[in-house]
């Protein structure tokens, strides 16, 4: 595929519920993005645990102390 090809742009509409739009919100706030690029991100990630999925991996967060590993998996991908 050529460069320009992978560099087009596409418009979506999309509708979400206000949960979902003050989650955009606040995501774009705290992180010094765009709405959009808030989008972009949810697209790479989901993107990216769909193939570790498919690859038999866990997708998830977890946080480690000396004390304790925390752990949360995610699902329904």
């Amino acid at each position: 595929m050529s460069n320009a090809a992978e560099n087009a742009r596409f418009r979506f509409t999309v509708d979400v519920s206000k949960r979902l739009a003050d989650e955009i919100e606040n995501i774009a706030k705290e992180t010094g993005r765009t709405k959009a690029d808030v989008f972009r991100l949810a697209i790479e990630l989901l993107s990216a645990a769909r193939d570790a999925r498919e690859e038999g991996m866990n997708v998830g967060a977890w946080q480690e102390t000396p004390e304790r590993r925390r752990e949360r998996s995610f699902v329904n991908f």
